[in-house]
């Protein structure tokens, strides 16, 4: 990698907070002229969840993903090979043979942001339960773009592979200290105790409660944390 991306990769190593990690990249990609960024990622289950971060005019298309027939098509075509991929009106004649209405309409929107010709960069691949990756791109001509950005695909492709591990590790941390702060004192105790396998009623002698009051502690933990078995509370506790 080129030294901007170098050094980006090494404050981003040093970085915890998302926001500051996603400025870091936007900026490292702008000294390349790529001037709109779209990281996109889904969480696969029986409602779809879509992480979204973009520098278009109001996030677009985080909005969007409040609708459950969402389809993001870059995720949804792009993501089942690590391959990069033309994206963008001025590639559009590339991808014809498979493409659908929705599809198109999609593209057509996003060249409404000044965003004509874009790269799709897979970060995680479809059959993962987290799946998805960058969307780069710029107003550029076709010619302008191949020679000044195509060149750089490789690169790119590193430098949002080290992004998305970073983003996908400030996520945890972000989901871990809001657990933190949902459950008081106690339940946290009481669910840590759980997950190294005692019983309520031992739990209660060690904390000398009784063992109704652990009990309670176990059924608020699982209203906080959305979950309605134990199980799936030491589950979302531990992650």
């Amino acid at each position: 990698m080129n030294r901007v991306f170098l050094e980006a990769a090494y404050r981003l190593e040093l970085q915890k907070d998302l926001t500051k990690a996603w400025n870091l990249v936007v900026t490292a990609l702008a000294a390349h002229k790529i001037s709109h960024v779209i990281y996109v990622v889904r969480d696969d289950g029986p409602v779809p969840n879509w992480f979204v971060l973009s520098n278009l005019p109001d996030s677009w298309p985080k909005p969007l993903t409040h609708d459950p027939n969402f389809n993001e098509p870059f995720v949804a075509r792009c993501c089942a090979t690590f391959e990069v991929s033309k994206l963008g009106t001025i590639f559009l004649e590339n991808h014809e043979p498979y493409i659908d209405d929705q599809t198109r309409d999609y593209v057509t929107t996003v060249s409404e942001f000044d965003l004509h010709a874009g790269l799709g960069i897979p970060c995680t691949l479809k059959g993962a339960n987290r799946y998805g990756g960058f969307i780069l791109g710029n107003n550029s001509k076709r010619h302008g773009f191949e020679r000044s950005i195509m060149p750089l695909a490789d690169q790119l492709q590193t430098f949002c592979l080290i992004a998305h591990r970073k983003f996908d590790e400030c996520r945890v941390a972000g989901a871990q200290a809001e657990t933190r702060r949902r459950l008081s004192a106690r339940e946290h105790q009481v669910l840590e105790l759980i997950a190294a396998g005692h019983r309520p009623k031992a739990i209660a002698q060690t904390l000398s409660l009784s063992e109704a009051s652990i009990r309670l502690y176990i059924k608020n933990a699982r209203l906080k944390l959305g979950v309605s078995t134990n199980g799936e509370a030491i589950s979302r506790f531990l992650q």
